[in-house]
């Protein structure tokens, strides 16, 4: 069969567009084989090849190479695929437009909106009358953004079109969804042909929609001649309306509540949650992580972030009831009582939770378990989980053994091998029973979730996840794949402004190198697992796939970290900035009589009595049993008495201007991030101060952009390639200049607060400064909810907030953050041009005096300067209370219509 392919594409010199294709014709795929087409006029580029195999589908790509076929673009999405198999011409053309990696339209294409928002069921084009005697035209456009209501159609200049009879246009099918296709039609002689699509509403029965542009055109065709056909495929659909714009609710799955509910949110809360925004007109529910983190059995297992599997889901999510056989198994009076008693707590008792729920699991199982692992659901399960589930269930068992997660403690087993997993699973092993009970909360917690996945998309709503950017300590994901991590670091986050001595996430580190050798597959594994219950996830803290923020073990508190990978200060450096280096002064803890007694005051003496020496030159120095904040929160631990002493030695500890790189011979360093905060920086001379303040800044806004954005391009674009998810990434706090071009160009959305503007000439969130691709946000889980934040801003701060950002001129703020103020900062954020607005709940009820609760304080699901937070909160009101708040849904729902999202 002879293909000519024909496109559109401006170049300038020694640049030219090929093909590549899966026919030996088109070089197997292989760039270096790519095809160079010709250049026509005009910018036209065409090729025509001769297709001998016509056995399979004809799949292909346009690349834009320079004369040694190097990629310098390429045609964006899927490859472009037409099925030569079916054909009967003997000749095709192939009319296509560029794809750019730049539009915002992109997103559209993610399952987020073809899955779930646009999820469509089958519709058939137009019947058509062939003409034996004349070619063919078909016409394609890409439109993912089509109701389920509606259709694509086209009219144009020519019969086949309907000469523009708006009345009876053409119908469009979608078989190949969100690619819109017509039959073949018959053309006669025409020298332009001239079309529009449009959208018609198949329930109204009318076309509502024209592309808002010029008529589209194919100029000096050359028309098919008989066995000849052309196929026009067109790129976006130029809606009228503009961009798509959407809005969602976030909750984390615990924080839910409702009459089934046992204590905590379950999966199957999802539901009522997801029903409530329909009512709405919300198309997102956005939740917190939900994999496992039950590690020690204690209330610390409630942070969402520390999974001891990233892909295990957390039993405390887990429905009895929605089990079959859960009432033959369960005695149902002692259920209802307890389950009473944990509902009417107003947060949740994670211990009493987590212990009622696997006793009450183990009796279930103990009725099913044989029936379970007999059946072809869960065998196909198991089969499909085989990567990590099996490791999951051994790690829980161990780990209950030993009665510790830390496999380095283990009696046996803690270095994990395939064998010793083989026979700890074998059905034959004494272990398997209780191994089998992990598989079998598994197994239903993966129904229960993929079960609200599909709710939400027949409802039109994306479920959307979040995915920590850290693994715990003592994981299954550690023990079984260690060489995968760094283990011998933490992770964090730097100081901010809500957290003055940073983060300490405790997580190790990734091994990024390791994990490149096999194209980064624990990521896709990921990603795979995710996409059973989601359409969308959140990339939690995005940052760390630029740099990462590594504290060494020794340490306690995140101001002793530093940005992992980067560029070291070399010693020569300060020598050039004539800085006379002085190690002792600069890299170890600075103290002196006068900081002893301001961080301690009388009690200066006895804390320089236990914990510090003099050196020879009369230097305060930590005695050698307290040389780092470890040795000291071990001592505080076993000595409570000096409890009170423990921030201000942790202080003392971290008045260090420059960390020396382990391994350099103190010969390479990284600057403190907050050092010009030190007393130690304060009390140096001034030129000193400002040599040192421009050496700094060298090193966190000059050197390390492209080094950090060259760290990014290695991972991301592979890991992304493993999802059609729609991708959001947190970059909040010091983002690297190089972060929103890396983002924009992999369009990954990027996460807006109103109180954190990434403009430092702003105080506040300007609109001009907002993204497309972006989700913006009030608040977030880490933050204080609005009504707190308000009451927590100083007066002048939440004046200049009042009268400039909700235009609120000439008076004063309240103290109280009203329904009206709330609901003038939602209506704000609903009118702006990002993608998505995402409100926490907390956000959103407070526009009603009635529904929201009393005391703002009560509201906060985290305080992420306090690392031992009890992540606990739940609602004060059930998803059936709030599904029955007509009047508040109704003036909600009007909100959300009126914006037009």
């Amino acid at each position: 069969m002879k293909v000519t392919f024909r496109i559109h594409y401006n170049t300038t010199w020694g640049k030219r567009i090929a093909i590549t294709g899966n026919h030996k014709e088109l070089g197997n795929s292989q760039i270096s084989d790519a095809i160079f087409m010709d250049y026509a006029e005009d910018g036209r580029w065409t090729k025509t090849i001769e297709i001998k195999d016509l056995e399979s589908p004809l799949t292909y790509r346009y690349v834009l190479l320079n004369d040694e076929k190097e990629v310098l673009d390429k045609d964006w999405g899927e490859e472009r695929s037409v099925d030569l198999t079916k054909e009967k011409a003997k000749s095709i053309t192939l009319y296509d437009s560029w794809r750019s990696d730049k539009s915002p339209e992109n997103s559209l294409y993610t399952s987020a909106f073809t899955n779930a928002i646009f999820k469509q069921e089958k519709k058939t084009a137009s019947k058509l009358k062939k003409t034996a005697k004349q070619g063919k035209i078909v016409f394609r456009i890409y439109a993912p953004r089509i109701k389920s209501n509606e259709q694509i159609v086209i009219v144009g200049n020519i019969p086949a079109l309907g000469l523009w009879n708006m009345g009876k246009p053409l119908f469009l099918e979608n078989s190949e969804y969100p690619i819109w296709s017509t039959g073949e039609l018959s053309v006669d002689n025409q020298q332009t042909i001239e079309y529009k699509y449009g959208i018609y509403d198949n329930d109204a029965k009318r076309l509502i929609s024209l592309e808002a542009v010029d008529n589209r055109s194919i100029r000096s065709l050359v028309l098919p001649a008989k066995d000849e056909k052309i196929i026009q495929t067109d790129n976006i659909y130029r809606n009228p309306a503009g961009y798509w714009k959407g809005s969602g609710v976030a909750v984390p799955v615990f924080s839910l509540r409702s009459e089934k509910s046992c204590g905590v949110g379950e999966f199957t809360d999802l539901h009522g949650l997801i029903d409530w925004a329909d009512k709405i007109g919300l198309k997102m529910v956005q939740i917190l992580p939900v994999n496992d983190t039950n590690a020690t059995g204690r209330w610390t297992d409630s942070y969402p972030y520390g999974a001891i599997s990233v892909f295990a889901l957390h039993p405390q999510y887990l429905s009895l009831e929605a089990i079959e056989g859960f009432k033959k198994a369960i005695n149902q009076a002692n259920y209802k009582k307890v389950q009473k008693s944990l509902n009417a707590l107003p947060e949740e008792d994670y211990e009493a939770v987590m212990q009622f729920k696997l006793e009450q699991a183990r009796l279930i199982y103990a009725e099913q378990k044989d029936t379970m692992l007999k059946s072809a659901e869960f065998k196909t399960f198991l089969a499909e989980n085989e990567h990590w589930l099996p490791a999951y269930a051994a790690f829980c068992y161990l780990r209950d053994k030993n009665k510790t997660a830390d496999f380095n403690q283990w009696s046996s087993h803690n270095k994990f091998t395939s064998a010793s997993l083989k026979k700890l699973t074998n059905p034959k092993a004494k272990e398997f029973d209780e191994l089998a009970f992990w598989y079998f909360i598994q197994y239903h917690l993966d129904r229960q979730l993929a079960a609200a996945g599909d709710y939400a998309r027949g409802k039109g709503i994306i479920l959307k996840g979040d995915i920590p950017i850290g693994i715990y300590r003592y994981s299954a994901d550690a023990w079984t794949q260690p060489e995968l991590y760094n283990m011998d670091g933490q992770s964090g986050a730097p100081p901010d402004p809500f957290s003055e001595i940073g983060q300490n996430w405790g997580f190790p580190t990734y091994n990024w190198a390791e994990m490149a050798k096999d194209g980064f597959q624990w990521w896709k594994n990921r990603f795979t697992q995710l996409s059973r219950y989601f359409d969308a996830f959140r990339i939690d803290h995005i940052l760390g796939f630029f740099r990462i923020w590594q504290i060494p073990l020794e340490q306690v508190e995140g101001s002793f970290g530093f940005f992992n990978p980067a560029i070291p200060i070399a010693r020569k450096e300060f020598k050039e900035r004539g800085i006379v280096f002085d190690f002792e002064r600069y890299c170890q803890a600075y103290i002196t009589e006068e900081i002893l007694v301001e961080f301690f005051g009388k009690e200066a003496d006895t804390v320089e009595e236990i914990f510090l020496d003099k050196d020879k030159k009369g230097r305060l120095k930590f005695k050698n049993k307290f040389s780092n904040q470890r040795k000291v929160e071990a001592f505080i631990q076993s000595n409570q008495e000096y409890k009170e002493f423990e921030k201000g030695l942790y202080t003392l500890h971290s008045n260090v201007l420059f960390f020396a790189v382990e391994g350099s011979r103190k010969s390479k360093f990284h600057p403190r991030i907050d050092l010009n905060q030190t007393s130690s920086f304060k009390e140096l001379p001034a030129d000193i101060r400002s040599r040192i303040e421009a050496l700094y800044n060298d090193y966190f806004y000059h050197r390390q952009e492209e080094f950090w954005k060259d760290s990014a391009m290695s991972k991301l674009p592979a890991i992304k390639e493993a999802t059609n998810m729609l991708i959001c990434g947190e970059d909040l706090g010091m983002v690297p200049a190089c972060v929103p071009g890396v983002m924009d160009d992999l369009s990954i959305l990027t996460l807006e607060i109103q109180r954190m503007s990434k403009n430092p000439e702003t105080e506040f969130l300007q609109e001009q400064d907002i993204p497309y691709l972006s989700v913006a946000s009030p608040s977030t889980h880490d933050m204080s909810p609005i009504r707190l934040w308000w009451e927590e801003m100083k007066i002048d701060e939440r004046n200049r907030f009042y009268n400039r950002e909700l235009h609120n001129y000439r008076t004063a703020a309240p103290d109280e953050c009203t329904p009206d103020i709330a609901k003038q900062i939602l209506q704000q954020h609903l009118s702006w041009k990002s993608m998505w607005v995402v409100f926490p709940l907390q956000d959103i009820l407070a526009i009603s005096p009635s529904l929201r609760r009393e005391n703002p304080e009560e509201e906060r699901i985290n305080v992420p300067a306090n690392p031992q937070h009890y992540w606990r909160f739940r609602f004060h009101i059930s998803n059936e209370e709030l599904l029955a708040a007509e009047e508040f849904n109704e003036d909600l729902g009007r909100m959300v219509m009126v914006s037009g999202r």
